[in-house]
């Protein structure tokens, strides 16, 4: 029995550390300016950043650069003139304040296109480009939820709801920059156990 839950962990490490996902999981949500997926191989960058012209990729895996999938990546994008920007969130909880808020000043001074990821593209990734079409395509929250969270880019609720309430507790982009606190009575529940006092 031990021995199966040593098994089962290694194997759910090796998942969360890997480059493995069922699809490329990409999608064009605002033509000529923002793009989601998931962790692109070095050759399918290329081929994504040369079709569609991106100068901007977003990691949401948030790694150390020694992360064996990193510095590929990173060579890729500077071989190809594209910028790169790494944050910490994770599937379970919500972000961290300091990372979020860097996230959300980068997209408003970041050069476009933007391809935004995480490993599978599903569940962080889904939930930036949720609070994106809010804040910058003017969806009602309720419909970018529905669009950008859901089976279709392998987002189940039941695994991750922390994610669609995040986005649910967003204020927008402008609010979230000067006032988002992960530790608010309204988000506290869903942050990382022992980091709110």
């Amino acid at each position: 029995t031990v021995s199966f839950i040593a098994f089962t962990a290694f194997l759910l490490w090796l998942w969360q550390s890997s480059m493995v996902r069922l699809t490329q999981n990409f999608a064009e949500v605002d033509p000529g300016k923002f793009y989601r997926s998931a962790q692109l191989s070095p050759g399918e960058l290329k081929e994504i950043v040369q079709k569609y012209g991106i100068k901007t990729v977003i990691s949401l895996r948030g790694a150390p650069e020694s992360s064996y999938w990193v510095k590929p990546q990173i060579k890729k994008l500077e071989e190809l003139n594209t910028k790169f920007y790494s944050f910490w969130w994770t599937s379970d909880y919500f972000p961290d304040a300091e990372e979020f808020k860097s996230y959300l000043k980068l997209l408003k001074t970041a050069e476009y296109p933007i391809l935004i990821h995480c490993r599978s593209g599903a569940d962080r990734t889904g939930e930036a480009t949720a609070m994106y079409s809010i804040d910058f395509m003017h969806t009602p929250k309720a419909e970018a939820i529905e669009k950008h969270l859901n089976w279709k880019y392998w987002h189940f609720e039941f695994l991750h709801p922390a994610k669609k309430a995040m986005v649910r507790n967003y204020p927008g982009i402008d609010v979230a920059i000067q006032a988002y606190d992960e530790c608010s009575p309204e988000n506290k529940q869903w942050t990382s156990p022992g980091h709110c006092h």
